[in-house]
């Protein structure tokens, strides 16, 4: 039998070494924290639950249909139709159509001008990078009010210099409001905590940090753990940071992300009936707050269960506050906002690799390095921190069949 050793158990780890176990392999996990990673569900202390920021799957039934037959083995699938909404000028009582609609034109009063403006934009064309793509969409006056801060403040980087190929298929400009993912989404009947080691229930666990990797010539041998282990491997997937395992002076920089998670009674809700989040480009620290009434858990009439994220890097101090300081901050943004809230519970969960930076010197960096892990023969990687993209669950579960087929074919 054919030794496999995985590195991270979150959704990318866990979906392959399931894959990897039904093949045949001897697979064994090595994971730092949990299982679950970013996939793990914030606990209350009062009984309920929430995700770190809202996981949802969605995908094409027919074009990305693993995705929805994977997940449907350990967990019923609900459809649900998805709505957010913008608050340009900081205001619970002025929500704007998300994503920003040709109707949103109307929420101001300069709307002849900026009609008069997108008639002279070239609409949606190539650019290589995010401010001009999104001007050559909606104009300057849009971009300023809607995007230009919010994506600053989302990834702590000037968006003249966001680069990539994410948001060509991430962002629109609709000619109505509409639901986020377009023809709907689904969200699993079990937490994503219990579905994952489901997947992992027969594959060997190691709670460990991996420090490096031991090799000869085009072949890793062994990981190093951060203890002073060693495992062998005829095979090694890593879902971490490439810089972790390779001998280099260069190191990766991520976006970071404080989440704040909160149970609380409040006389009213937050968003209209039908929205489900709403983000907040221009005004307060955090960037969005979800309303987790998706969720099949019943919380009792007039409680809510919220996550507040707060875009960092490790250093800011955002990232260093302690967690009273995001439970007083949400809850003094609920008064002023008319809200009257009392706070039932609250937990913080902290991610420091949330989100690869989209600048081209990050990427060349990660190209030299990727580079020197792809000389290892009997190594792959998978995930959206291993592989430095932007990406949703629904992609990394093609990359877990796509890497299982790679294994096969080497084998």
């Amino acid at each position: 039998m054919t030794d496999v050793t995985v590195i991270g158990g979150g959704v990318a780890g866990c979906s392959l070494s399931y894959l990897l176990e039904q093949e045949g392999f001897d697979v064994t996990i090595v994971e730092k924290d949990a299982i679950g990673g970013l996939l793990r569900e914030i606990e209350f202390e009062t009984g309920y639950h929430c995700d770190s920021a809202p996981h949802l799957l969605f995908f094409d039934e027919d074009e990305e249909a693993v995705v929805g037959e994977l997940f449907s083995e350990f967990t019923h699938l609900e459809p649900h139709e998805f709505y957010a909404a913008t608050y340009p000028r900081g205001t619970l009582s002025d929500p704007h159509h998300y994503p920003v609609s040709k109707q949103n034109i109307d929420e101001w009063d300069d709307a002849d001008s900026i009609r008069k403006e997108l008639a002279d934009v070239p609409g949606k064309t190539d650019a290589e990078y995010f401010a001009q793509y999104m001007k050559n969409q909606v104009g300057e006056t849009l971009y300023n009010r809607y995007n230009k801060n919010y994506t600053e403040k989302h990834w702590g980087i000037d968006p003249k210099r966001i680069t990539g190929d994410w948001f060509d298929f991430k962002i629109s400009f609709p000619e109505e409001e509409q639901e986020f993912f377009g023809d709907g989404a689904y969200y699993p009947e079990d937490k994503y905590t219990d579905i994952l080691q489901s997947m992992v229930a027969d594959c060997e666990i190691v709670f460990n940090g991996v420090s490096g990797l031991e090799t000869n010539g085009n072949q890793v041998t062994a990981i190093k753990t951060e203890d002073g282990q060693r495992i062998e491997s005829d095979l090694f997937v890593s879902t971490i940071d490439p810089s972790i395992l390779i001998d280099t002076s260069e190191s990766l920089n991520y976006r970071s992300m404080v989440i704040l998670g909160t149970h609380l009674k409040a006389h009213d809700r937050l968003f209209p009936d039908h929205v489900d989040w709403g983000y907040f480009p221009n005004h307060y620290d955090f960037t969005r707050i979800t309303d987790y009434d998706f969720i099949p858990q019943s919380t009792p009439n007039g409680e809510y269960i919220l996550t507040t994220e707060f875009p960092c890097f490790i250093g800011d101090d955002i990232w260093a506050n302690s967690e009273e300081w995001y439970s007083e901050y949400l809850m003094d943004f609920l008064h002023d906002q008319g809200i009257n809230a009392e706070l039932l519970d609250a937990q913080v969960r902290r991610a420091p690799r949330a989100y690869p930076l989209p600048v081209a010197e990050e990427i060349d960096t990660f190209e030299d390095i990727n580079n020197q892990l792809n000389a290892y023969e009997n190594m792959f990687n998978l995930g959206r921190v291993s592989t430095y993209e932007y990406i949703w669950i629904k992609d990394i579960v093609q990359q877990a069949y796509k890497a299982r087929n790679d294994i096969l074919e080497y084998v």
